[in-house]
Formats: structure tokens, sequence, C-alpha cells
């Protein structure tokens, strides 16, 4: 969720500058100072199964006040950062639509109608939509400033700010789907909001390697083999956001089939894609035997301020989301250096996590771990995690990506 781009660059070509007085410090602090509250899959599904006018209108609410809190908190960020990387002409950018989104939030009226709300939501259409120059935006920034703080520091800002704009896009996303179907059974056809209850790993393993092959195809004219593992007399059914996964298997199959292209022979050594799951979780592995990873590549591999491209490529791409859909305007055949580290984020944003191990001259393996049972709280950032409020009630807590309980998120409490 952020300002409009084209606005702001109206701005900054006439020098306006960004709002740094005491005032809207001020407000900021208040907003800083509220704790965010984390929600679990498992929330999203019984809040949104059965949804009612009021519901809805209260849902709405929710989101206004929740996005506006962790906006003001990435905005937070910002101003830490060393005063040479805030004037950085991307990172700037950025800044102002976070403070025009702040602003355009925090001061929306309260919803209090069904009319109100399809407002709201159109409101909310036009700033994730702006939200698609974000990306690029960040990835630019990262390039130029690689310099001027240290790579941790940077590394850790950006892993911030992803899983936070992932955050706040679920929050939208899942009210704006609500508000959509709200009338309709929720179970016809699995989807409550964006959550999809019926998930099978098996399915969502097989339409990213069709995905991944007719991209390798259309890039470099030439296919690889993926042979897929499991025992499929097993499936389990689980409720996630799909296209999570699949952002996160398609990289790392693209990433496999593009390298055994490069380094290994394609046609003798396919990349093997294994599913299995437990009573708690779903894996996947992916393996290559392309040749593996450097060590001076591989100990920098989540670094956003070493990536292998350097992020030029973003200078081609104005524009780039989160979603399958939305990465179908990337260039066949260019290689971004920000997945990988993006499916991470992905990866644990409620509780999962994603692992490579790599043998020099052989190839590479990556692990996915999604948890399959749905009460992990998201993973926002450890400050936000540790500002949060926990409880130990055994009859309504949920389990957090730390370990402690958390309360409900006032998303699921208000009925």
């Amino acid at each position: 969720i952020e300002g409009s781009s084209l606005s702001i660059c109206h701005q900054r070509r006439h020098n306006t500058s960004a709002p740094k007085s005491f005032y809207h410090n001020e407000v900021l602090d208040r907003y800083v100072e509220q704790s965010v509250n984390p929600n679990t899959v498992r929330q999203l599904v019984f809040f949104g199964r059965h949804m009612t006018d009021d519901r809805l209108i209260k849902s709405a609410n929710y989101v206004r006040k929740e996005i506006t809190i962790r906006l003001a908190h990435r905005i937070r960020d910002f101003q830490k950062l060393p005063f040479i990387v805030g004037t950085n002409p991307h990172i700037e950018l950025i800044y102002r639509m976070y403070w025009q989104a702040f602003e355009k939030i925090r001061q929306y009226p309260p919803v209090k109608t069904l009319d109100d709300n399809e407002k709201f939501c159109d409101m909310l259409k036009s700033l994730l939509s702006d939200g698609l120059f974000v990306i690029p935006e960040l990835a630019l920034g990262a390039m130029e400033c690689s310099g001027f703080i240290a790579a941790n520091t940077f590394d850790r800002f950006m892993n911030t700010m992803l899983r936070s704009r992932i955050s706040r896009r679920v929050i939208v996303e899942q009210h704006m789907a609500i508000t959509a179907n709200h009338n309709a059974v929720w179970d016809e056809e699995g989807y409550i909001g964006i959550i999809f209850t019926r998930c099978c790993a098996r399915e969502i393993a097989e339409k990213c390697v069709s995905l991944s092959t007719e991209h390798i195809k259309k890039a470099y004219g030439k296919t690889v083999n993926v042979m897929m593992d499991g025992d499929a007399r097993n499936e389990a059914i689980f409720a996630y956001i799909p296209e999570h996964i699949e952002y996160i298997l398609y990289e790392l199959l693209t990433n496999a089939m593009r390298e055994s292209i490069y380094n290994g022979d394609s046609e003798s050594r396919p990349v093997r894609l294994t599913v299995a799951q437990n009573s708690t979780d779903i894996m996947f592995r992916v393996s290559d035997q392309a040749g593996g990873i450097p060590h001076e590549v591989f100990k920098t591999l989540w670094s956003y301020s070493h990536a292998p491209t350097g992020f030029e490529n973003f200078k081609k791409i104005k524009k780039l989301g989160g979603s399958m859909a939305e990465r179908e305007q990337q260039v066949y055949g260019e290689k971004l250096g920000f997945g990988l580290p993006m499916s991470k984020v992905y990866a644990e944003y409620w509780g999962g996590e994603l692992s490579v191990m790599t043998m020099d001259g052989l190839g590479t393996d990556a692990y996915v771990r999604i948890p399959r049972l749905g009460n992990q709280a998201e993973n926002l950032t450890l400050d936000e995690i540790d500002e949060a409020e926990y409880t130990h009630r055994p009859d309504n807590s949920i389990q957090s990506t730390n370990g402690y309980s958390t309360r409900p998120s006032a998303l699921v409490v208000t009925t």
C-alpha cells in the first residue's frame, strides 16, 4: 500500500521537501507507539467464513487502523537510515509514497455503510496499483546505496520493508476479496478471500513446473526435464495463500533450470522436485546437478547488497508485483537478482523457512517448509513481534513465530 508515484515525482521535480515537520513527526509518533496485530491464516479463514454486512464494515475499519500503524513503522525505518541513503532518489521516492499513503488512509473517514466500504475499496485498489513501483525502486536504491551502509544493516532494512509490504497487501487484498464475495457461499470454490482452503501441495508443484518450463523455453529455446517425487497416496489439503508458495517454487525451479542449461547437461541431469509432509508442515525440495554455487557467491546468497546482477536489470522494469500474474511483466531471460531473497521472505512470512545447501562442482538443493495448520502469526519484524502484547490464555492463544503465544488480532475478536 503506497502512494501515487506520479504525484510524488511531480513534487520531487519541484524540490518539495518530504513531510519532516514537527507536526508530521508528532502525528507519526502516535501511530509508531501502537503495536501491530499479527494475523494467522486460521484467523482470516474463521473471520471471513460467515461474512455479514456488519462484519464487513468492521473489517474495513480494521484495515484503516492496521495499515496506518504498519505504514508508520516503516516510515520511521526510513527516517533512521543514514542521511546520504535517505537522499537517494529511489529511496526518497518510496519514502514519499509511504508518507502519502499514510496520510491518505489516516485521514480517511470511518466506514459506516456498505457504500462507504465500496469507496474505501476503490481507494485501496488505487494504492495497490501504485505499489507496483516499489520493488524496482527499492532494488535500484539498494544498488546505488550499497557503498554507504553496512550490508547487514541494509539487508535487515530491505527484509523488513518487503515483509511488511507483503503483510499490508495480504490485509488489503483479503478485505477486497471478502467485499467482492461477501454474499457468496464461502465454500463454493474453496476460497475465503484470498485464502484457498483446499490447497494441494502436489497440484501447486505441478502448476509451478508447467509455468517455469514455459518461461525457460521462451527465454532460452530449451526445456529441462523435471522429475517429481512424493507419495501421492497421502496428499494433504491445507489452507494457505497459494500464490505465496507458487512464487517460491517458481523462483527455485526457474533458477535450477537456468543453471542446468548454463552449466550442466540438461538432458541427462534433470531437476528433481520432491514433495513431502508431516503432521504440521508441507515440505518441498528442489534439486539440480548444475555444478553448485561457488563459496564466494553462496555466503552472500541472501544479501540485497551483493546481488549477482547488481539489480541492473531493474532499469528495464518500472513495475513489478509480488504475485505470479504480476511477474509476467518480467523480461524473459533477464535475471533480476531479487527472487531468492524475496522467496525467503515469503517462506518465513507465516513461520515457514527456505534454506539452500550446495556442493560446489556438483549441484544445489533448496528446501522449503510451509506450516499447514494455519496457527503461525505473521512474521513481520523482530521489533514489531517484541512490541506485540503477549498473553498465555490457553483458550484463545495462537502460536507466534518465536514460540510465544500472542493475542488474537482485532480483526478476529471483533464480532
